[in-house]
Parts: structure tokens; sequence; C-alpha cells
């Protein structure tokens, strides 16, 4: 069976890493430090099955990458996990609202993410996931 894709996005390089090692044993992931290089490799290497992205980014951040994927036909669709080190309730709200499908802090729970990961890629297929 053919592996699903992830498309990872943080800026923290250690962060990318321990995620892309603890994901790659289950699926395909392709792991970027920022939003422009994310984008361009969904162009040319077609679209994951679930997206995990980080907040705080280089040049487009998390949130408005986030609401610009959502309101995007061709990419609305597609599952997005938030992980962030922001606690509060209204950058959680904020995300969810702008469509995020789950909503992480950091330090997370490995089994947590592979949990909802699972869950979310066994939907994506489906033309919208409700939260």
């Amino acid at each position: 069976m053919k592996k699903k894709k992830i498309l990872l996005i943080d800026d923290d390089e250690a962060m990318r890493w321990l995620i892309k090692k603890m994901l790659e044993k289950h699926f395909e992931v392709d792991a970027f430090s920022h939003v422009a290089n994310a984008m361009k490799h969904m162009g040319l290497y077609g679209r994951p099955d679930v997206i995990i992205t980080d907040i705080h980014l280089p040049i487009i951040d998390g949130k408005d990458f986030l609401s610009n994927l959502k309101t995007n036909g061709l990419y609305a669709d597609i599952p997005i996990i938030v992980i962030s080190s922001r606690q509060d309730e209204e950058t959680k709200n904020q995300c969810l609202e702008a469509g995020a499908a789950e909503y992480l802090i950091k330090p997370f729970d490995p089994e947590k993410l592979l949990e909802i990961i699972i869950n979310l890629s066994d939907y994506s297929s489906k033309s919208k996931i409700n939260i």
C-alpha cells in the first residue's frame, strides 16, 4: 500500500527533524522551513494527505497560510494540524475557526499526533472534515 503524504512546515530545524523522524516510518514526509518552498513543492509534486504547520514562520506566518489555503479551492480540503508553542485560547480558536482540523501545543505527545494524522488521512479524500 502506498504511504500517505505529509507536508510539514516548521522553521525550527530540530523540531522539523524530530517530527519527520517520528512520522517517516508510517508516512512519506516532506519538510520545509517556510511556506513558499512548501507551496512550490505542492505545485510540483501534488497534494499531501495532511499538512502540519507551526504558527511562527518566516515571511508568511502559519495563521495567514492556514487562512489562504482554506480559501483556495485547490487545497481547501486538505486537513491541517497546527503545532505551536502558543498556549492561549484566542490563538487556538483563531486557527480552528480558520479551518485547522487540530491544534497541538508544543511540547506535544507524539502518539497523539500520530493518532490525529491517521484519523485525518482516512478522511482526506472527502470534501470537508467537520470539527
